[in-house]
């Protein structure tokens, strides 16, 4: 149809896990408005579990290129760039010149590497769902100091400053995906920004206002369509220990927290949970980790700790649909989620009966913290720091626990960031601006082009 009418044409880009769920809903969003659109997918995450986000948000029908991606960082970054690069000028050699606007997620790889290949390779930019991601830290974290447990009265003015002090720009975590975002932002022509801080990160360094739209975070649309939805099996089905009592789900992976000593303070915190406090832990695997574990000789240490207290620790995979993460988020069997994932910092918000704590010393979503006041960060400096947190959050009385599921959720109202999205990104096509490199002279809007030497 785009073809025959040279109409504008949206390519949606996935390569993560994460990705497919948030980028799920913008494909849905634009079928719905009869906008031309189609997925290209990295194909980084090709296994059963990492993929299966394609079939479970009924994305397979758009899939119009598989680039096939693999090996380390460096392999995958260098194949992403010339497939994807390539890809593009393919399009454009067969399809003929109708616009043909690609919409990257976030700060993941293909964030980064995607917008470099289609400005070098089609001379146009790009757009970019959740833009502006900047990584904060407190102020009063510099005053801490690692290996050392904290007192009572420590955890509390720490936690204090988190939600009352001065924070500064810590743009060296989480790496890369601090790298990709900043890169991404390069190479973006529309920025579509979670909220009014990532738009200021955005104006700050030198973006145009008028391209930048404060949108909500789609994370919410998928949350909102997953609600409405049963999973293939039940999440209890698969583990039946987690209906009895109240669980922290655990996740760890970024690859400053696999440092040793980030790695043996988190995981020491955890044994001391489960030996000394009555609490009970869901540690899920995720392939980081569990090479983490081998690497630093932690792996049987924590087999015979689960064998030890089945009743208060168990060790899973990563889960495969994300049905079952929003069923057991909502279960009120799970009253935290410790993690050191950017998205779960968001996810969490809409989650009422969860308490978020972060294993960071920094985060990427910081507005979290200073303005829904509804995560802190858990330093992960010594076993004593991550137990001394847990405990502080844990009193839902008239403590810190209470306070933090007092829910304030700045990400957009469910069900509608993604039609803002489309319905923007609609109106530029409309425009016939949507999707090329501008000139000084055409942002000044002293003309537009007609047609170019195309010399690439």
């Amino acid at each position: 149809m785009a073809r025959k009418d040279n109409s504008p044409v949206l390519a949606i880009v996935t390569g993560t896990k994460p990705d497919f769920y948030k980028q799920a809903p913008l494909v849905i969003e634009a079928a719905k408005e009869n906008l031309p659109v189609f997925v290209i997918n990295t194909g980084q995450h090709f296994d059963e579990v990492l993929g299966f986000g394609i079939e479970e948000f009924n994305l397979q029908q758009f899939v119009g290129c598989n680039l096939q991606i693999r090996g380390d960082l460096m392999e995958k970054a260098s194949e992403m760039i010339i497939k994807f690069g390539s890809f593009g000028r393919y399009c454009k050699k067969h399809f003929g010149t109708e616009s043909l606007l690609p919409i990257v997620h976030g700060d993941t790889l293909v964030a980064g590497i995607a917008p470099l290949a289609w400005v070098f390779g089609m001379g146009q930019k790009v757009g970019q769902n959740e833009a502006g991601l900047r990584s904060m830290s407190p102020e009063a974290i510099k005053k801490l100091k690692a290996g050392k447990d904290p007192t009572k009265a420590e955890v509390r003015r720490f936690i204090s400053s988190q939600f009352d002090g001065k924070w500064f720009l810590a743009r060296e975590e989480p790496f890369p995906e601090q790298i990709d975002t900043w890169i991404c932002s390069a190479g973006t022509q529309f920025f579509f920004a979670p909220t009014m801080l990532n738009r200021d990160n955005l104006v700050r360094e030198g973006y145009p206002e008028n391209f930048v739209h404060v949108v909500g975070n789609s994370v919410v649309d998928a949350i909102h369509q997953k609600r409405k939805e049963k999973s293939e099996q039940s999440i209890f089905d698969l583990y039946p220990q987690l209906e009895k009592g109240e669980w922290i789900r655990m996740d760890i992976h970024r690859r400053e927290n696999l440092t040793h000593r980030r790695f043996a303070s988190i995981i020491g915190g955890l044994v001391e949970l489960i030996k000394n406090t009555d609490k009970k832990v869901i540690l899920v695997m995720l392939n980081a980790t569990v090479a983490a574990l081998k690497q630093y000789n932690l792996d049987s240490k924590l087999q015979n700790l689960a064998e030890e207290h089945p009743d208060k620790f168990l060790m899973t995979p990563l889960w495969k649909e994300y049905a079952n993460v929003i069923e057991f988020l909502d279960s009120g069997r799970c009253w935290a989620e410790m993690t050191d994932s950017g998205s779960m910092q968001e996810e969490l918000l809409y989650f009422p009966k969860v308490t978020s704590l972060t294993v960071r010393l920094n985060t990427d979503r910081p507005e979290t913290i200073f303005d829904a006041k509804s995560n802190v960060l858990v330093p992960p400096l010594s076993p004593g720091w991550i137990v001394s947190m847990v405990n502080e959050t844990f009193d839902r009385e008239e403590g810190l626990g209470m306070k933090l599921l007092r829910k304030k959720q700045i990400y957009g109202k469910p069900g509608h960031v993604s039609k803002s999205i489309i319905r923007i990104i609609k109106k530029e096509f409309e425009n016939g601006d949507a999707n090329f490199y501008p000139w000084l002279h055409q942002r000044l809007g002293l003309w537009k082009e007609g047609q170019g030497l195309d010399y690439m």
